[in-house]
């Protein structure tokens, strides 16, 4: 790839204090243990868990949805934090309180309850536990924005999320084989107990981490809500993340239901997906955070939305219609290269959209504003997919079902939300076109050829 261009992006890092470079490192220890919690709580798990109970699709939706909507006690968390004029207490708190809360979870089954109202209890449970990381996971990027420099934070949350992601794939390769060998519902609990477990040391790490000083009560609560509204830019990127978010979730709570009830495939085959997905996405996470840092982010972003758009679901369709699950692990490569890219990007972009000056009330606002429309998206999907399973047809021998809709749906959504990036202001930034022509020049001059 040929980044020639010349820009202030390109000037050495700075030094950093030792406070500085103490927290980096711990917060890569912070993150994969949280890592295990988030996947051992989520995705397969928890989808395998609530199948295993009976859920419904509509509840498969909300089960996805909730930590979205929990989203909008964010501003909240952030007018606290500035009444206390402290956030690494209050992150560490809503860390705890959120994933502990599971523990009730894998206690479910022993309580001899109607399978409805499990699957019920698990979907507050979600919610409930959502909302307090939903405020300590504002708090926790508006602290980390303050404690890494801009010239840096593309490749560090770029090898940040890389690092992190091994550590994932691990935890799926492992507790995949756990969830085929050991009978329901064992399996899941013990999974979830371990989880939290590892959440538990990952919050402690928190303790270790560097904290700046910031102003008590810089806003109040009204203006914690209106003063990100009152940005021009702030705005602009808001709609791009409501759109894109909403997007997402139309699909999202259907891939690994898709994989399990539509593909058949087993949890040690979807944790080879997750290793596929993890292990490529070591190299590109920290590619397109080298890659933002020269160029920008909103070029990335443009780039990662567009393929999560266009590749993602068409080899999903595409496994379905062929059986060929070969399909499933070349998503698993085109996951990586996508939301490498989307997830340091959008991060970022959050970040330089809101001014330093008040940062945690733009980026609680963010997580409000992303939350309500994911948790509405995620909401519709259930009821979509059942409205679809009456347009299922089959020809010649192939059989297209409600999934598949569901998917085209969504793809068709999220490839076009580059076009709400354009009025986004960054500076610096390169063009998305600037960016291809860039990356077209450095596969020519290694062989490969692009028209």
């Amino acid at each position: 790839m040929s980044l020639s261009r010349t820009s202030s992006r390109t000037a050495a890092p700075p030094t950093l204090e030792p406070g500085v470079k103490r927290t980096l490192g711990f917060s890569v220890l912070e993150g994969a243990f949280t890592q295990v919690f988030i996947n051992w709580t989520s995705g397969s798990v928890l989808i395998g868990y609530m199948l295993y109970l009976g859920a419904s699709p509509t509840q498969l939706g909300l089960v996805a949805s909730m930590p979205l909507l929990a989203q909008v006690v964010s501003p909240f968390a952030a007018y606290v934090a500035g009444l206390a004029g402290r956030r690494k207490l209050l992150t560490m708190l809503g860390a705890f309180l959120g994933r502990g809360l599971w523990l009730l979870a894998a206690a479910l089954p022993q309580f001899g309850l109607p399978p409805a109202l499990d699957t019920s209890l698990i979907v507050l449970l979600v919610l409930v536990s959502s909302v307090f990381q939903a405020g300590a996971g504002t708090l926790w990027t508006a602290w980390m924005g303050d404690v890494v420099p801009g010239a840096l934070r593309g490749r560090y949350f770029g090898a940040r999320a890389g690092i992190v992601g091994v550590v994932g794939m691990l935890a799926n390769l492992g507790v995949g084989w756990f969830l085929d060998r050991v009978a329901s519902p064992v399996d899941f609990q013990a999974a979830l107990v371990v989880s939290v477990l590892a959440a538990t040391i990952g919050t402690a790490f928190l303790a270790f981490h560097h904290e700046p000083p910031v102003p008590k009560a810089a806003l109040g609560f009204r203006a914690t809500l209106g003063a990100p509204l009152r940005d021009a830019n702030f705005r602009n990127f808001l709609v791009f993340a409501l759109y894109w978010q909403f997007a997402v979730l139309l699909s999202a709570p259907f891939v690994f239901p898709y994989f399990i009830d539509s593909l058949r495939l087993s949890f040690t085959q979807i944790a080879v997906w997750s290793v596929i997905a993890s292990s490529s996405a070591l190299l590109t996470t920290t590619l397109w955070g080298r890659v933002a840092d020269r160029v920008g982010n909103k070029a990335v972003l443009a780039v990662g939305t567009f393929t999560a758009g266009l590749a993602l679901p068409s080899t999903w369709i595409l496994a379905g219609l062929t059986g060929d699950v070969r399909f499933i692990w070349a998503s698993a490569v085109f996951d990586a290269v996508a939301w490498g890219a989307i997830g340091p990007a959008i991060f970022n972009l959050a970040l330089v959209s809101a001014p330093q000056q008040d940062r945690v009330a733009f980026i609680a606002m963010y997580s409000l504003a992303t939350g309500l429309s994911g948790f509405v998206g995620g909401v519709l999907s259930g009821p979509l997919l059942s409205a679809f399973r009456l347009l299922e047809f089959q020809l010649w021998g192939v059989h297209w079902n409600a999934y598949h809709w569901l998917f085209l749906l969504s793809g068709v959504a999220r490839a076009n939300a580059w076009r709400l990036l354009r009025p986004v202001q960054e500076t610096n930034a390169w063009k998305t076109r600037e960016l291809l022509r860039s990356i077209r020049i450095g596969w020519r001059a290694m062989g490969f050829p692009w028209r």
